[in-house]
């Protein structure tokens, strides 16, 4: 079975480091009253392949079995419209769950017990969809969770300007590399040889995960670190924002990817748990519901578990302040734990 619980949280201590967001912040006393991680890894890894290989079956069908209208050879008969929407979208909404699954081996959540399988998921993931570096992105991943909404520390924020063509231009310039560009290269040559039309590879390989990486960065990246008008300082994770959406809508738009706010505060919730943790901040104990506003009345109003969709109305006190006030409060001593995975 692995360690037990609290366990894994020490664990998790040892490998991934958060120095700039404070230990009481995310391993207070809530630790034991709140949010616990999954009981095994099985869940995880089970997870993981699902979607890699759903991915994968439907890639296949996509690049070989699809026939498009513009890119016909003698004799073949095009594809239906509806066919080619459904594949896409749902190829789409896969590629989104590839990149989710990286972003939960850098966070250790889908095997925290077994770091080489972890990794090695999150590489093949990573790797199907886009070849993006696995380790330029763990580092710069870290950067963002240990420097959230510092201009120019944080990779994923912009640089002054918000604007959203150039923040999702710059994230996305930030996270490629040379070699990147040669693995697809070759990948692409590859499935050309071995029969995948151009036309399916632009359209299911290219615009497919581009559509995507967009999807990420709104509902990841613009939306819950965006700052609200007349806001020019930092944006620390205490103040980025989580949908009210339900429960299914929230992992139809982006696996869950938007309940943000409960991301940052338990970084060792795999993305399948946050849900629960957005449960855990409306009704924990009445602790964090409704009190982190208090606490930080100092920034104007901060939206909290409970449907965050404002943000901070001025920008009056530090950024100290608010990360003290908050992480004060998220440490109760009497809430009810979540149902462990």
């Amino acid at each position: 079975m692995g360690p037990a619980p609290l366990d894994v949280l020490s664990l998790w201590k040892r490998q991934y480091h958060l120095p700039s967001e404070g230990e009481d912040a995310h391993f207070g006393r809530d630790k034991v009253h709140l949010y616990r991680p999954p009981r095994s890894d099985w869940a995880g890894i089970a997870i993981a392949c699902t979607v890699i290989g759903t991915w994968a079956a439907l890639f296949v069908h996509a690049l070989w079995f699809i026939k498009l209208p513009w890119a016909l050879q003698p004799g073949e008969q095009a594809s239906s419209w509806l066919h080619i929407a459904a594949a896409f979208f749902s190829l789409e909404f896969l590629y989104t769950g590839l990149f989710i699954t990286t972003h939960d081996a850098m966070h250790g959540t889908i095997a925290l017990r077994n770091r080489p399988l972890n990794d090695f998921l999150g590489r093949l993931a990573i790797s199907l969809y886009a070849w993006f570096d696995y380790g330029v992105l763990h580092r710069k991943h870290w950067e963002h969770h240990n420097h959230t909404g510092v201009p120019n520390e944080d990779p994923d924020f912009h640089t002054g300007n918000p604007n959203i063509v150039l923040w999702f231009t710059r994230f996305m310039v930030s996270y490629m590399t040379p070699l990147q560009f040669l693995r697809i290269a070759a990948w692409s040559n590859v499935l050309l040889l071995l029969g995948a039309p151009i036309a399916n590879q632009l359209v299911f390989m290219t615009a497919a995960p581009i559509l995507s990486a967009f999807r990420l960065f709104y509902y990841g990246t613009y939306v819950p670190h965006h700052p609200p008008a007349g806001h020019t300082g930092p944006m620390p994770w205490q103040l980025s924002r989580s949908s009210a959406a339900p429960r299914l809508l929230s992992f139809l738009t982006c696996y869950h990817f938007d309940l943000h706010w409960e991301h940052h505060r338990w970084p060792y919730a795999p993305w399948w748990h946050l849900p629960a943790c957005r449960e855990l901040v409306r009704s924990g104990a009445g602790v964090v519901k409704g009190a982190v506003k208090g606490a930080v009345s100092g920034v104007g109003g901060v939206g909290t578990g409970e449907g965050r969709s404002g943000g901070v109305g001025g920008e009056k006190g530090s950024v100290g302040a608010v990360k003290g006030g908050v992480e004060r409060l998220l440490a109760p001593a009497g809430a009810a734990s979540v149902v462990q995975g």
